[in-house]
């Protein structure tokens, strides 16, 4: 393989090119769209507890993105398998910051046809269906598009800070991805040769996460375990965060409220015929209408209390929906407000502001307030995570 080594050679001087990026839903979802990928979220998982995924809320989960803290020993207790006999895209990780962007582009890679990739990811994952996994990684490293927006989210900082060389550094952390892919659920680590087989997956667009969850409870306790038994203490410190890629949810509830609205009309449409005063205020076109609606000859078999039950069951299902799509918009407000200021250096902002409190005498009250502050909303999220 030695016409590997240039390959190898860029790949090592590319490293420094590549950021890390904080672990967050609102900066993968982000990431995702300017990559040009359309119709998915990340949203971060706290139960871990058996069937949680059975009750989870969403129509279809793409597949996880787990945070752990990585040791030499932390692997998967099952073989790799061949991706190619498989039929699942896997890319070895070959720049050391990339990781976070790699395990997204291994859920996205293996989503179902439906998924809209974008132009560029389309184009990426027929460009590199027949190339093995290790140059599957040099292609990632390569693609122009995918390293800008992963670099968007570089932390801006005035500074530079450098290492003594008797420092070991900060703690090493790892990002891997599980998907189900015709019927069996698979980890995707980039650090390893090809996939992991971990199992059958359960029927179901939600369900094939439960097995997934199984893997990552079993590391997370076997981590918690070796972490007892050489003596450290952990608490208080993040060693771990699992992500669900979902359908983009304020997409999928507009689409809810469409098919509603064509029921509502039906049903009002129905109870006119009969006689019934019903204002028809959904002017939507029938021709549109989706092919699982009770059509107008089913509708007209049903008595007039039915069938204002249906609107009034319509009725109120576009409220509730579009109460769910208020709130994803002020989190996603939310999310746009926190990547500004991710892109921003704020830096001399707070130079200039502690200087000038400490000219006025204000400087250690102003310290004390927001320590306060910070204590309240570490609690405030602890109590949400308990929820």
């Amino acid at each position: 393989r030695a016409s590997l080594a240039p390959a190898r050679r860029a790949a090592a001087a590319m490293s420094d090119e590549w950021c890390t990026i904080e672990s967050d839903p609102g900066v993968f979802t982000q990431l995702c769209e300017e990559v040009g990928v359309k119709g998915v979220q990340f949203d971060e998982i706290y139960d871990l507890e058996e069937g949680a995924f059975l009750r989870f809320d969403a129509k279809r989960i793409y597949g996880l993105v787990f945070l752990f803290k990585w040791q030499q020993e932390a692997t998967s207790g099952g073989a790799t398998v061949d991706a190619a006999d498989h039929g699942v895209f896997f890319a070895q990780q070959v720049i050391q910051n990339a990781c976070a962007t790699q395990a997204i582009l291994s859920v996205l890679l293996n989503a179902p046809a439906d998924l809209d990739l974008g132009p560029h990811l389309k184009e990426f994952k027929e460009f590199t269906a027949a190339i093995d996994p290790e140059m599957k990684g040099y292609a990632i490293s390569n693609s122009e598009p995918v390293r800008r927006a992963h670099n968007s989210f570089r932390q801006q900082s005035s500074f530079e800070i450098v290492q003594d060389k008797d420092d070991k550094g900060d703690d090493a952390f790892h990002f891997v991805s599980y998907v189900c892919h015709e019927g069996k659920v698979y980890e995707l680590d980039g650090l390893k040769k090809g996939p992991v087989l971990i199992g059958e997956a359960p029927p179901g667009d939600c369900a094939w996460a439960e097995k997934a969850r199984e893997e990552v409870k079993r590391r997370i306790e076997a981590y918690a375990a070796s972490s007892s038994n050489a003596g450290a203490d952990s608490s208080g410190e993040l060693r771990f965060q699992l992500m669900a890629v979902v359908g983009n949810r304020i997409m999928e509830a507009e689409k809810s409220i469409e098919r509603e609205r064509y029921l509502r009309q039906r049903a009002n449409i129905s109870l006119v015929s009969r006689g019934e005063e019903v204002e028809l205020a959904d002017e939507v076109d029938d021709d549109d209408a989706p092919a699982d609606i009770p059509s107008f000859e089913e509708l007209s078999e049903r008595e007039i209390p039915d069938l204002k039950s249906v609107v009034a069951t319509c009725t109120s299902s576009i409220s509730e929906l579009n109460k769910q799509i208020e709130a994803e918009k002020k989190k996603r407000q939310k999310w746009e407000k926190e990547n500004a200021l991710r892109r921003s250096d704020l830096v001399p902002l707070a130079l200039c502001a502690m200087r000038h409190l400490a000219r006025t005498g204000q400087l250690v009250s102003a310290m004390e307030k927001g320590k306060a502050a910070h204590l309240k909303r570490v609690e405030e999220k602890k109590a949400a995570a308990a929820r």
